[in-house]
């Protein structure tokens, strides 16, 4: 009897003198996602330079200056344009990986676009038919649908850039 009691107070004393918590279900995902902070969430798996050619067919995030924001944090750098003589210009300086333009101006400008650069288009469609949906993503590869939370729209330019890449590997 004695043995069993010097064994439980023994085990007793090493719970509850034992520097290390105890953790309940669920705790331990707490303490692994608790360095983990929102700014490191949205980050860009693949950073580059993108062209927002604003017109009054973009949604207002994009002429405000939310997505920007939400671009710059991510790590992309942004340059906005709202003419055709900028956006060549932007071309012509070079280092341009996407460009954002609504879909009506994406179709306008993406022939001039192909020729001065290897630069990938993301058509914005608001209210679009899965149609018109479906035509744009075969002709440009992907859209960004909007309204979307801004995870969606940086894992659709990360899904643009990509493409960028791959099209670039195929070209050489």
């Amino acid at each position: 009897m004695i043995p069993r009691a010097v064994a439980a107070i023994c085990v007793f004393a090493a719970v509850c003198g034992s520097p290390a918590k105890l953790s309940g279900c669920g705790d331990k995902f707490l303490v692994l996602g608790r360095d983990v902070g929102y700014r490191q969430l949205l980050k860009a798996s693949h950073p580059g330079t993108v062209v927002l050619y604003t017109s009054p067919g973009l949604p207002p995030a994009f002429t405000d200056g939310r997505v920007a924001l939400v671009l710059q944090t991510a790590g992309h750098r942004v340059k906005t344009v709202s003419d055709p003589r900028a956006l060549d210009r932007a071309l012509a300086d070079g280092g341009i990986d996407l460009i954002i333009a609504d879909a009506a101006m994406a179709r306008q400008i993406s022939a001039s676009v192909q020729k001065a650069s290897t630069a990938q288009m993301v058509p914005v469609v608001v209210q679009a038919d899965s149609s018109e949906r479906s035509g744009l993503e075969k002709q440009f590869g992907c859209i960004l649908r909007m309204p979307s939370d801004a995870r969606h729209v940086l894992d659709t330019l990360d899904r643009a850039m990509k493409l960028r890449a791959k099209r670039a590997s195929s070209a050489a």
